[in-house]
This record gives C-alpha cells, structure tokens and sequence, in this order.
C-alpha cells in the first residue's frame, strides 16, 4: 500500500528519542533518507513520494533536528549508533542509504563500518574535504535571529537560491519553523547543533577507500561545498564508485533539480 501521509515513527537508542517517517511499502527493498545539517525528514517529502511506488521509505530526522531530541554531541562517530540503533529496531537486514551533506557523510561512515547492511550508497553533495568556498558569506541579507511569517522565511531561502522555486520554499518552510513559548517564530532545529558540533576526528579518504558497497556520488553544478576535484577522486577512490553532476543545483540536490536527480537515481538504484 503507498500511503497518503508517512506514518510518524519514534524510537530510543542510548537513551535518545529519535524520529522516523515512514512512508510504507511492505516487500518492497527498504531505503533510508539523511538530511543535512538543519534540515529534518520532511525536506525528502517530494523525493519521498517519488521514490514510495518502488521502495519502502524512510526519512529520519537526526538527533537535534526535526522531531527527535537534542543530544551532547553531534558528529559521524554518534550518529552511528543512532543509524544503526533505527535500523535494527526496524529489523532492517539491507537499507539502501541516501544521505545529504551532513547526512551524506554520517551515512558514509555508518556503511564503512557495517557495510553488510547496505547494498548501495548515494551520497549527495559531501565529501572527505569541504570546499573553500563553503566559508563565503551567503548570498542575500543576513538571516534574521526570529521570523515574522512562513513567507518571510521563504523569500529569504529563494533569495540565497532560487532552482527550487518559490512555491516550493513556502512548504518547506511551513515544515522547517516553530513557535518558542514567547511566541517568536525560529527555525525547528535546536540551538545546541550549532554549539556542540565536532569533526569527531575522522580521516574521510580513509573511509571513503573502506566502502565496498556501490556508491554513487552526486554533486551540484554551483555547489559550494563539494569541489568538482574531489567528487571526481572520490568516485575513483571508492572500491565501487560512480559519480554524476547535477546541471542546474547548488547544494540541496533534489530540491533545485529533482527530475535530473531521480534519473541519476533510476540507473543507479534500478527501478
């Protein structure tokens, strides 16, 4: 059955209280979605509807973002055992892994360390090195500390980059923002990501040479994250590895192009 709206899941690993979309598809091969940093699971709605009929899938909102609970840290090395603790409460013995960005990398290193579970990688825009162009200011004016409206945030994320359109900056915002109990209006993650963020000491080439699974490596056209270089070494550094440009995106991939994505998608995942 593909269901109308993802059926809201919640699971405690370490204690922690994690969040879970699950969008359903009993038989079909299971497919778990990673945001990236600030973002939350349902910024992989449309990429989640696109991809129900063929897989079962699941968006997980990260410790300290969406719905689950803020945590004393937040690096590759602990969403680890958040990853894992989901999968195997869900009694997952293979899940596709798809992650963005922050949710690119923690998914890089979870499969180098239990690569049997997951017999394919897409990572989306990340890798071993950050681009230098990653520390220029962003365009447009600086991101106000409180929000007068869902469209206010909106035109402020169209300004930085227009691909997805307006209209798709006006859900996802109605998705990303929350009321403080003063009434002010802020973006949904919790403060404590920016403050208690770590690199978590891992050497990323390492763990891209340590993943046997297929991976596919999708980068954006103007992104300013991923440099074109490393996307490229990194398609030949992985044992299996694959890599694709995206024309047309900047950083959050599905969004600006999802039509280039989901084919990209297509080939690699065989649907």
């Amino acid at each position: 059955m593909n269901l109308l709206r993802p059926l809201d899941r919640e699971f405690v690993v370490n204690g922690l209280r994690l969040h879970l979309l699950d969008w359903g598809g009993e038989g079909r091969p299971p497919l778990l979605l990673l945001h990236g940093f600030t973002g939350h699971a349902h910024a992989w709605d449309t990429l989640s509807i696109a991809l129900q009929p063929y897989f079962h899938v699941y968006a997980l909102d990260q410790r300290g973002h969406g719905d689950s609970d803020p945590a004393d840290t937040y690096n590759a090395v602990v969403a680890f055992d958040d990853i894992g603790g989901v999968i195997d409460q869900l009694g997952l013995t293979s899940v596709i892994l798809i992650g963005l960005s922050m949710g690119g990398r923690n998914a890089m290193y979870f499969t180098s360390r239990r690569p049997q579970l997951v017999p394919k990688l897409v990572v989306v825009d990340i890798g071993p090195e950050i681009s230098a162009r990653a520390a220029a200011a962003p365009a447009g004016p600086p991101e106000p500390e409180t929000w007068d409206s869902i469209e206010q945030a909106a035109q402020h994320l169209y300004r930085g980059n227009p691909f997805p359109g307006i209209h798709y900056y006006r859900w996802v915002a109605s998705h990303s923002l929350r009321r403080r109990p003063d009434g002010s209006i802020v973006w949904g993650w919790h403060p404590s990501i920016k403050e208690r963020r770590s690199t978590g000491d891992v050497d990323w080439w390492a763990v891209v040479r340590a993943i046997p699974s297929p991976t596919l490596v999708l980068r954006g056209e103007h992104s300013p994250i991923l440099d074109r270089d490393v996307a490229e070494r990194m398609a030949k550094e992985l044992p299996r590895g694959r890599f694709v440009e995206i024309p047309r995106a900047v950083h959050t991939l599905h969004e600006d192009n999802p039509e280039a994505v989901l084919a990209a998608l297509k080939e690699f995942l065989v649907f």
